[in-house]
């Protein structure tokens, strides 16, 4: 599965902003991770038994692409660097923060409608132009301009299927409990690259817990699936600043 499109998020992120910046003219909340564990020995239960690795993967992105919503939340590390996701997805619909070394930045999603805001620290981070802007927006949203797909791409970080998606061979890995659910673990053979999914062994084959390669690099939860998240929601116009005046 590919850990690195989270841990390499803070890279997207500052690149995305400090064009933004350039362009212009003028605590971790995240919910604990929890370590790595070698999955059991056991055989995996269930309907699972008959199907291969690809096949309960396939299942599962499936489930996931068809659930009302779910809340994804925790932290990954590369090369020292932690990277916190928290994030509720309703369909095409988002809100939450990723916090990287630079600061945080807070995504939402509504309709058709795309905002970020990013902490002071994190716009300071980016040079003097960066500190121009957080001057100039303060605590408000900014909304991104539809055919501005640079900046949009920092929610490609939302797209939980293309992380999901296996870089090598997907293999079973034995099953464990995950918050009092019988899970299986799925491994990709790319060492190194891959971590450990464990999806629901029972019901609807939900992703549960996405482990990376190892303890130290933490792990992304996966629950509350089909609440109802009351918060996503259109911030009122006061609370928005559109990027096309910036440079106005």
């Amino acid at each position: 599965m590919k850990i690195r499109l989270i841990t390499g998020v803070s890279v997207v992120l500052a690149s995305t902003l400090a064009l933004t910046a350039c362009g212009s003219k003028s605590d971790d909340a995240a919910s604990d991770t929890k370590a790595a564990a070698p999955a059991s020995s056991a055989p995996a239960a269930g309907a699972l038994d008959a199907l291969t690795g690809q096949q309960i993967l396939d299942k599962a992105k499936t489930a996931l692409k068809s659930a009302k919503s779910y809340h994804v939340a925790g932290s990954m590390t590369e090369d020292g660097d932690k990277t916190t996701v928290d994030l509720k997805i309703a369909g095409n619909d988002v809100i939450g923060f990723i916090q990287t070394k630079e600061g945080k930045i807070e995504l939402l999603s509504v309709g058709s409608q795309r905002f970020f805001r990013p902490s002071s620290e994190f716009w300071t981070a980016q040079g003097a132009d960066g500190k121009t802007i957080a001057q100039v927006i303060g605590k408000r949203w900014v909304k991104i301009d539809a055919k501005d797909t640079d900046t949009a791409s920092m929610f490609a970080i939302t797209n939980m299927e293309e992380i999901l998606e296996p870089e090598g061979t997907v293999e079973k890995a034995g099953t464990k409990q995950i918050d009092g659910k019988q899970a299986l673990g799925l491994t990709d053979t790319v060492e190194g690259k891959g971590g450990v999914l464990y999806v629901a062994a029972e019901g609807e084959t939900y992703p549960l817990r996405l482990d990376g390669p190892t303890a130290a690099d933490g792990s992304l939860a996966f629950t509350e699936y089909g609440e109802t998240f009351a918060d996503i929601k259109a911030p009122v116009a006061a609370d928005v600043f559109d990027m096309k005046n910036l440079g106005k």
